[in-house]
């Protein structure tokens, strides 16, 4: 049977049981913004949070999706007829499995007890006019550590994802110079706080991905909240939208001329709408609409595992979590390389083609997870990514707004982004980062001789009290 809201013969099969899956999936996805609300704040809790992030990704990624692949599976697939030949019961166990990851990663989000510890104090200790001038020097380094990481082949292999980390800290003087002269409104920073910018637009150029164009937008967006200006859900809605299709663009018009060793002219004409009308696979919203494919990623898992490809049985996600987070390659110079996306590319992704090149494709969390031992793995595994997730939103719940600020603008897109990745991976990352975020407040607490005194201003205000936003406009 065809999908019920696509041409026939377009869309994903479907049973009778598939549309009341998808509407127990996205019901809830939906239903999961109640715990968010519950921390206050209306619609910006879901922003102003990790699990808000979390949530947004899922959506993306999963509710979405399928809607998507609903209506055309092939123009917003990959032009093949390959998610068509899903039987129906296949697409039924991945919506299942769908849904419990996201409850898994619910409930241990949830259950996430308060804690007197929090080592992420320091973050909230250093956003301070005092520690302006050592922002500028950490933003100098970060650049640095992007221009010296960007060449992988020459760089020890040791050093690659340390550069990467520190490379990834401008964020902080960025994202902390936008909220004091948010906070303040008085014009101070007015030319620093665009400068801080610059290295984000370094990293694209690097490495051309969405996400670091998406990056620079997020960090305004976020001071501009936590400092309490009123934003408008309508109009940001709008330049979201805007931005997704223009960075879709930019990257890959970028793409082309840096990867494809393509010209400049030949590059131009995908940007011509003519083009788009002609062939609307090349269209920006087309390709923003192919993003997200983690859902068809959890497709070929259940269609093809266990009985095409057995179940990775010798692999442990949580070990190899540990592993890929906290043993350096220094002190172990043979640690396996993370490849799962390459290898997922080249098995399930592109089962029985020849000859299919490797590429970075998504195999999603919940795939990969499932990949090594099926349902309880996934229940497993999206429960320690709530928790993770639980742990930072306490800690960061805690700190002062202008170091929440800097929380948000440097995990944000780990968060959202980690459910399309496998789960090694996408957790180790967040570790990393914020333990990284952590030692680099220490050292600037240290330079600063600030001791155990606040730089950072108020505390931020209770629960109760975050419907009071300040009057100033944006």
């Amino acid at each position: 049977m065809t999908a019920w809201l696509s041409s026939p013969g377009l869309g994903l099969a479907y049973d009778r049981f598939t549309l009341a899956l998808a509407l127990a999936m996205t019901g809830l996805w939906l239903g999961s913004l109640l715990l968010l609300r519950r921390r206050g704040r209306g619609w910006r809790a879901i922003p102003l949070s990790l699990l808000g992030w979390s949530w947004i990704g899922f959506g993306l990624a999963f509710v979405g999706r399928f809607w998507v692949l609903s209506v055309d599976a092939v123009s917003y697939g990959d032009l093949s007829e390959r998610l068509l030949t899903m039987p129906p019961a296949v697409i039924d166990e991945a919506l299942l499995l769908s849904i419990l990851y996201w409850g898994s990663v619910l409930v241990a989000y949830r259950l996430v007890p308060d804690s007197r510890l929090n080592p992420l104090e320091s973050v909230g200790r250093v956003v301070g006019w005092r520690a302006v001038p050592a922002f500028d020097a950490l933003a100098v380094m970060a650049v640095v550590a992007m221009v010296l990481g960007a060449d992988v082949e020459r760089t020890p292999a040791a050093l690659v994802r340390p550069l990467s980390l520190v490379g990834s800290l401008w964020v902080l003087p960025a994202a902390a110079a936008w909220f004091l002269a948010l906070e303040s409104g008085r014009g101070r920073l007015a030319v620093r706080r665009w400068l801080y910018l610059v290295p984000g637009l370094v990293s694209f150029v690097l490495e051309p991905f969405r996400e670091r164009l998406l990056l620079m937008l997020l960090i305004p967006l976020m001071a501009a909240l936590f400092a309490g200006r009123r934003l408008r859900l309508g109009p940001l809605l709008v330049v979201v939208v805007v931005f997704a299709i223009a960075s879709t663009l930019a990257v890959s018009w970028y793409r082309q001329v840096a990867w494809d060793g393509e010209s400049v002219t030949s590059s131009n004409e995908y940007l011509d709408p003519a083009v788009w009308r002609k062939d609307p696979y090349y269209a920006p919203w087309t390709a923003v609409l192919r993003r997200f494919h983690s859902f068809d990623s959890l497709v070929f898992h259940a269609y093809l595992v266990p009985d095409v490809v057995p179940f990775e049985t010798e692999r442990n996600p949580l070990l190899d979590l540990l592993l890929e987070g906290f043993v350096p390659r220094a002190l172990w110079p043979d640690k396996p390389e993370s490849r799962r996306a390459m290898i997922f590319s080249v098995t399930l992704w592109s089962y029985g083609e020849e000859e299919h090149a490797e590429a970075n494709i998504a195999p999603s969390m919940a795939g990969d997870l499932y990949g090594v031992g099926g349902w309880w793995w996934v229940a497993l595994g999206g429960g320690v990514w709530g928790a993770l997730l639980g742990v930072l939103d306490r800690w960061r719940e805690r700190l002062p707004a202008g170091g929440q600020t800097v929380v948000i603008a440097a995990l944000a897109l780990l968060a959202a982004g980690g459910i399309e990745r496998d789960f090694p991976r996408a957790a180790a990352t967040l570790v990393q980062s914020a333990i990284v975020l952590i030692g680099s407040a220490i050292a600037l607490r240290r330079a600063l001789g600030s001791g155990r005194g606040r730089l950072a201003g108020p505390l931020p205000p209770t629960p109760g009290e975050w419907s009071r936003e300040p009057a100033q406009a944006p």
